[in-house]
């Protein structure tokens, strides 16, 4: 533990002087990361800097200084223009729902379940904030729920036990809610928000799905991260489903959206989010592609053609979810080439 805490305090010592050297070849781009992504949000940044960013899981590392140390690495190693931190809490798995007084009595959580969380948030702040947007990812509360009951178990619960789900749900909205104020005290400037739920299959299930157990909740939980903030980015997450069509979207907040590679097979193009969302969009590779398998050389020269066919000014580089599998080199391959395009 002390060897850690040593490590952590000599590896974050430099930190702040290598954010604030990074992009200082060029004049025109600020050396400040919150700068460049604020004049990126107002237009006005120089389009010879695109902005990057991706994003990992890190197995193993998830809690606490370990979770921190997982987190600033990465950052440094990508040198991505900002820092998302994953959500990795996990709730209790609910068992045993095939009678109804299990229904009645499901286990909720306090409202401060999520104060581990809070720590990481609170530790990346500390150490970047100054220099960097620190973005927390925030779940919707179906996303939570499929980690307590399963989707199948949430399917059944929509047709069978309406209100005990939505007694769930409105439980895991108190946390997430909890989540994004403590957050914001602490000085947290925007969020990751991410959707589910919206999926193709949905609209398959007889009845309102979407409108009754995601949209509220999404739209209540996302005003409130938007609320006194301003480097929001909305993810609409195909990670467990594909989408026919993103128009229930359009009107969720956020001042960058990450949208699906695809759409019901179809390609889903950086040109198609600026056109729908009428706002910067996050995105042009594939999670499963190319950025797992090129070398590190070639994943760099073929940003080229991606950001070539990307609406100018309007686009950051990055995945359409985690790229976990990508080496560290592959990613920052990828951030360099955007911020050197000419």
């Amino acid at each position: 533990m002390l060897m850690k805490k040593l490590f952590l305090s000599f590896f974050t010592i430099p930190l702040l002087a290598v954010i604030s050297l990074a992009s200082c070849s060029d004049k025109s781009i600020p050396s400040d990361k919150k700068e460049i992504m604020d004049r990126f949000l107002a237009g006005t940044l120089d389009e010879s800097y695109v902005p990057a960013a991706f994003f990992s899981h890190y197995p193993g590392r998830t809690e606490g200084e370990a979770a921190v140390l997982a987190h600033l690495e990465f950052f440094l190693k990508s040198d991505m223009d900002i820092l998302k931190v994953q959500f990795e809490q996990s709730v209790p798995r609910i068992s045993g729902l095939d009678t109804p007084e299990a229904w009645e009595n499901l286990e909720m959580i306090p409202e401060d379940f999520y104060r581990p969380t809070l720590e990481i948030v609170s530790r990346l702040y500390e150490i970047t904030g100054k220099n960097v947007y620190v973005l927390p990812t925030i779940y919707n509360p179906y996303q939570v729920a499929r980690q307590s009951l399963r989707e199948p178990n949430i399917i059944l619960a929509a047709k069978e036990h309406p209100e005990e789900l939505k007694a769930l749900l409105d439980n895991y909205r108190t946390a997430l809610l909890w989540l994004v104020n403590e957050c914001k005290k602490i000085g947290i400037e925007g969020f990751y928000m991410t959707t589910q739920g919206g999926e193709k299959k949905f609209y398959e299930l007889p009845g309102n799905f979407y409108e009754t157990y995601i949209r509220p909740y999404d739209l209540e939980i996302m005003g409130e991260c938007c609320k006194d903030t301003k480097m929001n980015m909305l993810h609409i997450c195909d990670w467990e489903g594909t989408y026919d069509d993103l128009t229930r979207f359009k009107d969720y907040p956020g001042q960058i959206v990450n949208t699906p590679f695809n759409l019901d097979g179809k390609a889903f193009t950086l040109q198609d989010g600026v056109e729908l969302f009428g706002r910067p969009v996050l995105g042009g590779l594939d999670r499963k592609g190319e950025i797992n398998t090129l070398s590190a050389e070639d994943v760099g020269a073929m940003i080229d053609d991606v950001l070539g066919n990307a609406p100018k000014g309007r686009t950051m580089l990055g995945a359409e979810c985690t790229v976990g599998s990508a080496p560290v080199a592959n990613v920052n391959a990828a951030v360099q080439a955007a911020h050197r395009r000419r």
